[in-house]
């Protein structure tokens, strides 16, 4: 429910603040004092695309914010995934300024207007007399008969979205692998080659990085080998008549003389003896390593000449081994294909047939819950229209069979009568606006029975309307605002004088600036602005009485 409106800045209204109660708001006022002005306020913080053109004049920013009641559990999933916090309210704001773009927050958190969107389309739904033309759309119209399926009616409706996708995935299959066999015999050749070329190479992943580094190491055979001998040469042979194995020898037979007499040299001879055994383990490794040392020219050869293979398949079929089996993998399950090209294709089509003979199916039960929901919503569009006295009113959902696709074989299209003798017509087709309204209001009052949204407002939809069928209508948005929140923007006094609350809209001329201004009504200003409505700008005596009567009918 709205419980709470604040518009700041936006065209004639300066500063205004408006709290709505449950049940039926009606709000009235002159000509052009504004009453539209606040819906188009209330669309825009819902949704609608800002223009700065509404900023008023002397001002750099506009402001609207909107408070509801958070009533549903739909919207929790949505604040989740958005990281928005979800109270007792929801408040939702759009600061519009002339040097940047707008910003809409919700819970005070900055949203795009996709996520708004998503959130408010669950909150409030505002139908002016001249904005029906999502009624009007066939696929809408579609949508809204099955809205009122059965659970496993909404079920096939998801199963067969999915399984239409998937046989459309088997056609373009099927004609990807029909256009791709012009030249059959040439291309197995062609993946023969292939296949056989890798094959026959016998990859291993050493083949990615061990067969360089081996290359590199024989490559530099010569190098290794005398570096290695010159370093045993080193520990091991005599310079200046001593090694340094034998330099390491003299050194602990020194310290061991004096080790006796001097206890605090133990640490170091210790030391001494650990690095002559590590000098010897070592100079005994590297003579091992020397002698291990495999080479000859013709393994050189051979390893250049595996590199090479290797590079060149790498260029034609990956970057790596694992890419190389990857292609030969595709390139095996094209060449099996090919060389069972008519048993594939005639197994493919096998496929598509049984598919498509499954989705069929399932689209022509759909289309009879289609139709047997169609006979149910016609009877009570029809009796919706007779109740808002449009008496000679038919009302009926015409089906034509349409190609397969993911929303079923039903093209539909609401249909109606609205005079003796007419023919039937598409709903986009009706010439007045009165009946428009009524046939809009029949909708939203069956709609008003499924679906969660606890907000409505009707912009001036009882316009072309007069004398009982006013009276009607007013009725309607009456019992509708019993389980719904009702906002009415109205000029008509049989349906201002069922509201629940009343409140008016007025235009006051300040030094060089126009403002309006909203405020709620008591009892006897109901009266005085019933009376207007019902004598014009003199109010008379017989005027303020039938006010008074119309509203002490009403219970007031």
């Amino acid at each position: 429910m709205l419980l709470e409106l604040t518009i700041k800045n936006f065209a004639i209204i300066e500063d205004l603040q408006v709290e709505f109660s449950s049940g039926l708001n009606v709000l009235t006022g002159e000509t052009g004092s504004g009453k539209s002005i606040i819906i188009d306020a209330l669309s825009m913080v819902l949704g609608d695309r800002a223009s700065k053109d509404i900023i008023k004049k002397g001002k750099d920013f506009a402001y609207i914010e909107a408070i509801f009641t958070n009533y549903s559990e739909r919207l929790s999933s949505i604040f989740k995934e958005n990281n928005i916090e979800m109270g007792d309210l929801i408040v939702i704001s759009r600061d519009i300024r002339q040097d940047r773009p707008s910003i809409t927050k919700v819970n005070g958190r900055t949203v795009p207007a996709s996520i708004l969107v998503k959130i408010t389309d669950k909150l409030i739904d505002i139908f002016a007399q001249n904005e029906n033309t999502s009624l009007m759309s066939q696929s809408n119209q579609r949508d809204l008969i099955d809205s009122f399926g059965s659970a496993e009616h909404k079920n096939n409706l998801s199963l067969l979205e999915i399984k239409v996708k998937g046989l459309n995935r088997l056609i373009e299959e099927f004609q990807e692998k029909s256009k791709s066999t012009l030249d059959k015999d040439r291309e197995i050749d062609l993946l023969k080659y292939q296949i056989e070329e890798i094959e026959d190479a016998n990859l291993t992943d050493k083949d990615d990085s061990d067969l360089e580094e081996r290359y590199r190491f024989l490559n530099n055979i010569s190098g290794i080998s005398n570096n290695i001998q010159e370093s045993v040469t080193l520990l091991k042979s005599s310079y200046e008549n001593i090694s340094i194995e034998d330099m390491m020898d003299k050194l602990i037979s020194l310290i061991t003389e004096i080790l006796d007499t001097s206890k605090d040299l133990e640490p170091y001879y210790n030391e001494l003896e650990d690095i002559r055994y590590r000098l010897k383990e070592v100079s005994h490794s590297l003579e091992s390593y020397l002698n291990s040392i495999d080479y000859s020219e013709e393994d050189l050869v051979n390893l250049e000449s595996r590199i090479n293979l290797v590079n060149n398949l790498k260029k034609k079929y990956g970057n790596s081994v694992n890419d190389i089996y990857k292609y030969l993998d595709k390139t095996k399950s094209r060449y099996e294909f090919l060389n069972n090209y008519e048993k594939e294709m005639k197994s493919l089509e096998d496929e598509i047939s049984k598919e498509k003979n499954e989705c069929l199916k399932l689209a022509k039960k759909m289309s009879e819950e289609r139709k047997s929901i169609s006979k149910k919503f016609e009877e009570k569009i029809q009796k919706e229209l007779i109740e808002l006295n449009i008496k000679n009113a038919e009302f009926k959902v015409e089906f034509r069979e349409k190609p397969l696709s993911q929303d079923g074989i039903d093209d539909m299209e609401f249909m109606i009568v609205t005079n003796i003798g007419e023919d039937f017509k598409p709903l986009s087709k009706i010439a007045s606006g009165g009946e428009m309204s009524r046939v809009m209001l029949a909708f939203k009052s069956i709609l008003a029975e499924k679906d969660e949204i606890q907000t409505l407002v009707f912009d001036e939809i009882d316009s072309g309307i007069s004398g009982i069928t006013a009276q009607i209508v007013g009725n309607k948005i009456k019992k509708i605002s019993n389980c719904r929140q009702v906002i009415a923007i109205s000029h008509l006094p049989q349906i201002v004088s069922v509201a629940d609350s009343h409140y008016v809209i007025e235009k006051f001329q300040d030094e060089n600036k126009v403002i309006s201004n909203i405020r709620k009504l008591s009892r006897n200003d109901r009266i005085k602005e019933l009376a207007r409505l019902i004598g014009g700008i003199n109010i008379t005596q017989t005027a303020l009485k039938a006010a008074e009567e119309m509203l002490t009918k009403e219970g007031e």
